[in-house]
């Protein structure tokens, strides 16, 4: 064996793969992808291609390299569902445009016939029929208007649904041509034509777009779904493998430390400055890397997940199926990120220096329960991972391989025939004598620690005793592991068993016609014109127009208005609805829209002037117009940040461009081939890297407005071309004037983003952390009114919308998401920090950091609080075991109660320090962290024996325990929370220093 390996290896070394493959393999190149680059390169090619056509270059005239530039930017690589989202608000919004451009040029028309009384010589225009007129002031005004109304219009737009970014780049780039020929009309026919020219290249290149998107290769939402699932349980079965060597590396950790030692997880150091090394632990970094990643997966699941309940499909799981799959994932991930609780405690345990060991039996007691309990769960995973590869067969998510290793199967302790039918069964009794285990183990180290002992006495000083305080703290941890290990073996039988009935019902055997019901339609098209930040993808989406904004309207209860009073007349309630339109016009959105629509009309001004107007039309200066419109975002960062990579994708297309313009000798076909090339190429980051897509579309666009305009003129010719107004350039002049007219763009747009007031990222980011805070706290209320109404049997019924359950779930599951999508845009405010220029003093960063680490951190161990109450009714317990399941279930009514008046004093402490970091203004002087429940101390109330070693195995034990474990975690956080704000904003001085107002009179 040793032999056979040592030769596969030095067989490995000498077939070391090529620069090539591994530069492929380092890149993340596979089939699909490239599959996906060749169908992004077919519509663009397509709408170039068919321009040499005479009968459509004779239609189109010199605006046919419109249509390519259309089927790029409707973007054909979108899975079905969401493409088709995106064309239909494409179209609406592009309609929406012409119809708002008509009416702006039937102002503009009459202003002209109300102004001039004498004929007027009229040249050819930019389309067959639109002949244009000379300058006229009254036209010219009424357009410079009406432009200025349409880009706040789409701006206004884009900031409230950044999910439609680039359908609002289309209708600026619609309303920018007919604002500057709509002042050359002197009649609707003619303004007419070139309306109808517009329409028809832009809805050509839709249609080349929805072809590509639908006839070649299709790639639909639902596949996008299987894929991750898939990923999500290969994902799992990695992390369970890392948690095993995780479990293993427990035992070399340094818990013990000297005489001075803190023996109790509840006791914190009261400095918020406590020495934060620790030492280096490999296997708990790696499981959090691949618990991020497992993260990720099941964000971007749930995410395309509600557009692939709304496709028509043929498949054999229905929406429902999926929509079931997901919900089991959750439950499995839920436990698995619960085990990093270990972690933290075990880090903090460290920094304040250990237990106390007064005698190497302390040790050694220790690390024997670590290796029993450890042992046993590894066993177990053993068990769970078989279960994941099962289910992931079944469900029809991977493919089962051939043959199966004998060896792995033998060493599981049964056959690959009985594994596929009896895995439940197998499972199950794994989970039994992993409950049996556990039971022998637990009850002989509390007997050897004195814990049976100690519970049956009511002895005041043996309570507060430190080595007691010390056991428990251990067996509260051991308790924590072994909750989560089983509730993580209980999720993955429950996805097993409903892998394994989806066979059984024959639900596998074929495929079915799966059509969407008119209920999920419906909320799909109500989604599509709402705002997405209750979405976890929305966080990309508001990314690309510049800076992720979580809206609290609409899910917090509505607030007192101190300026007004409840309306109660008639009048009172008709006037109260003006104020919706008045709140419209002062919204952030609004603003943003306004000062978008300010620095567009800087450079379009010149468009509505005598002496510049046709140089304006003359040099294309339209180019830097729209470049303003669509490049400014609401913060200065990510506003420079996109400049920059705007200027740079321009200038990079510049040189595509030479090249596939020169390389070929400027023959049209080898032009063609060249520019199909430079587009598969251009499709890579856009297809990796969906969420950064400014530098592909903004280069495809660039190489088509300089290769398509040179291909035109080549084919219609020089007289033609010009017949619009605008010069011709050779291609190795009008490069440089592209970009020329886009450093320009970008330039004003730069001075806008800072006059005349900026809102930097670390404004932002201060705002967003207020805003996250305020969530948390509200966040970790609504846990806990969760976990009281589980508790109590009071939900109602899940299936009515009204029930108390269904609203709190519904309320939980948006703040939650909103709390994800709030944080990683925070992440991406340190990204763009480092574009802005530093004015003053420098910006404390690092306390920053910490404090959205306590934040995150809160949110994870509010989570595991929500995970115990979701998870304790499904408990298992050891068979042929009588449970005291009623007495652990009155008891735990009884810590819900209380824990709900503790939760009350933790979300207004959030509450308060949200408000001053939001504010900016001091804190509340003598403002303390609320101390958490002694959970140990109110159960041993309730019942005296509730603790002894005879109940250590009930399910309520270790749902105590986790729930112990993550307060007092939760409460640690939220004091270095308090503290990092001190230092941040300071307190309020209510005093006065007469020492100090005596030397100053």
């Amino acid at each position: 064996m040793s032999d056979g390996f040592v030769q596969n290896g030095s067989t490995a070394q000498q077939e070391r793969p090529s620069i090539w493959k591994r530069m492929v393999a380092k890149c993340g190149i596979d089939a699909p992808l490239v599959i996906l680059m060749l169908k992004g390169t077919v519509a663009p090619t397509v709408g170039l291609a068919m321009y040499q056509a005479d009968s459509v270059a004779r239609h189109f005239s010199t605006i046919g390299y419109l249509i390519p530039i259309m089927s790029i930017l409707s973007i054909p690589v979108l899975p079905r569902a969401r493409f088709i989202q995106n064309l239909l608000v494409t179209s609406l919004l592009t309609c929406l445009a012409a119809a708002i451009s008509l009416l702006a040029m039937w102002c503009a028309v009459k202003a002209r016939e109300n102004t001039t009384h004498i004929s007027e010589a009229h040249s050819n225009g930019p389309v067959p029929g639109s002949t244009v007129s000379p300058f006229n002031a009254a036209a010219s005004v009424n357009m410079g208007v009406w432009l200025f109304f349409e880009v706040w219009l789409a701006n206004t737009f884009r900031a409230y649904l950044p999910q439609y970014f680039l359908p609002s780049i289309i209708f600026s780039i619609f309303i920018n041509v007919t604002a500057t020929y709509g002042t050359q009309y002197a009649n609707m026919k003619q303004a007419e034509s070139l309306i109808t020219h517009l329409l028809e290249s832009f809805f050509v290149g839709f249609g080349i777009s929805a072809a590509t998107n639908l006839l070649i290769v299709p790639l639909t939402s639902r596949t996008i779904v299987m894929k991750v699932m898939a990923g999500e349980i290969l994902g799992f079965k990695s992390a369970l493998q890392a948690q095993s060597r995780y479990m293993t590396s427990l035992s070399t950790r340094n818990w013990f430390g000297g005489a001075h030692a803190l023996n109790d997880l509840d006791r914190r150091d009261d400095s918020c400055n406590s020495p934060s090394d620790t030492t280096p632990w490999t296997e708990a970094d790696a499981l959090e890397n691949i618990l991020s990643q497992v993260t990720g997966l099941h964000a971007k699941s749930e995410a395309e997940l509600r557009y692939a309940k709304v496709e028509m499909t043929w498949d054999k799981l229905n929406a429902k199926d999926l929509e079931t799959i997901c919900h089991l994932q959750r439950r499995i991930l839920h436990p698995i990120l619960g085990m990093k609780s270990l972690s933290h405690a075990a880090n903090r345990i460290e920094k304040r220096g250990g237990w106390d060991a007064l005698q190497d039996r302390e040790r050694e007691q220790w690390y024997w329960i670590l290796d029993k309990v450890c042992g046993s769960a590894q066993r177990l995973q053993e068990g769970m991972i078989l279960g994941l590869e099962e289910s992931l067969y079944n469900l029809g998510l991977g493919k089962r391989p051939a043959s199966t290793v004998k060896s792995d199967i033998e060493a599981n302790g049964f056959h690959h025939t009985s594994r596929e039918k009896d895995m439940v069964s197998h499972l199950e009794s794994m989970i039994q004598q992993y409950l049996a285990e556990r039971e022998t183990t637990l009850k002989e180290w509390c007997a050897s620690n004195g814990l049976d002992r100690s519970s049956q006495q009511n002895d005041a000083a043996q309570m507060d005793d430190g080595l007691h305080q010390q056991h428990l703290a251990q067996l509260y941890l051991v308790l924590n592991l072994e909750y989560l290990s089983i509730t993580t073996a209980q999720a993955i039988l429950d996805l097993v068993k409903f892998a394994e009935s989806k066979v059984n019902d024959g639900t596998m055997g074929r495929k079915r016609l799966i059509f969407p019901s008119w209920k999920r339609l419906r909320k799909w098209a109500r989604d599509a014109v709402s705002r997405e930040d209750s979405n976890l993808d929305y966080q990309d989406y508001s990314t690309r127009s510049g800076t992720v904004t979580v809206s609290l309207s609409g899910l917090l209860p509505a607030s007192k208005n101190p300026e007004h009073a409840p309306p109660v007349s008639t009048w009172e309630k008709v006037s109260d609805k003006f104020r919706i339109f008045m709140n419209m016009f002062g919204s952030p959105e609004s603003a943003f829209g306004f000062r978008v629509a300010t620095a567009t009309m800087v450079i379009a001004i010149t468009c509505f002037l005598r002496n510049s107007q046709q140089f304006f039309i003359k040099q294309r200066i339209i180019w830097g117009s729209i470049m303003v419109a669509i490049s400014m975002t609401r913060t200065a960062g990510s506003g420079i940040y996109g400049q920059f990579l705007r200027f740079g994708g321009t200038a990079l297309a510049m040189v595509a461009s030479y090249i596939v313009w020169y390389i070929v000798d400027q023959h049209t076909a080898g032009i063609i081939v060249f520019f199909a090339i430079t587009m598969f190429l251009y499709h890579y980051p856009l297809v990796k890297h969906h969420d950064t897509i400014v530098v592909p579309m903004i280069g495809m666009v660039t190489v088509i407005l300089i290769v398509g305009y040179e291909l035109q003129v080549k084919k219609i010719g020089i007289p033609l071309s010009i017949s619009n107004g605008q010069v011709f350039h050779p291609l190795y002049e009008l490069a440089p004037y592209r970009l020329a007219t886009v450093l320009g763009g970008l330039g004003v747009a730069f001075i806008f983003t800072y006059f005349p007031s900026v809102i930097t990222v670390r404004h932002q980011l201060r705002e967003d952390l207020g805003t996250s805070l305020y969530l948390l706290g509200n966040y970790y209320c609504s846990v806990h009114q969760t976990v009281s109404l589980n508790i109590r049997g009071a939900e109602g019924d899940p299936g009515d919308k009204m029930s108390p359950g269904r609203r709190l779930h519904k309320a939980r599951s948006r703040l939650f998401t909103k709390e994800i999508i709030i944080l990683e845009g925070m992440k991406k405010h340190k990204k763009f920090m480092a574009w802005e220029p530093v004015l003053g003093g420098k910006f404390p960063q690092a306390s920053y950091d910490r404090l959205i680490d306590h934040t995150q951190r809160m949110l994870h161990f509010t989570t595991m609080i929500y995970h115990v109450a979701e998870s304790f009714p499904n408990f298992p317990t050891p068979t042929g075991v009588q449970s005291n399941s009623d007495t652990w279930l009155n008891d735990f009514k009884q810590l819900v109660i209380s824990l709900e008046l503790s939760s009350r004093d933790i979300s207004a402490a959030l509450s308060m320090i949200s408000t001053a970091i939001s504010t900016g203004r001091p804190l509340s002087p003598f403002l303390t962290a609320p101390e958490p429940v002694n959970l140990y101390q109110l159960l041993k109330k309730s019942d005296r024996h509730i603790l002894s070693s005879a109940r250590v195995c009930e399910p309520g034990y270790a749902a105590f325990a986790v729930i112990q474990v993550a307060t007092s975690l939760l409460a640690d956080d939220l004091k270095g929370l308090l503290c990092e704000t001190k230092k941040l904003v300071g307190e309020e001085n209510f005093g006065v220093d007469a020492l100090t107002l005596r030397d100053q009179t």
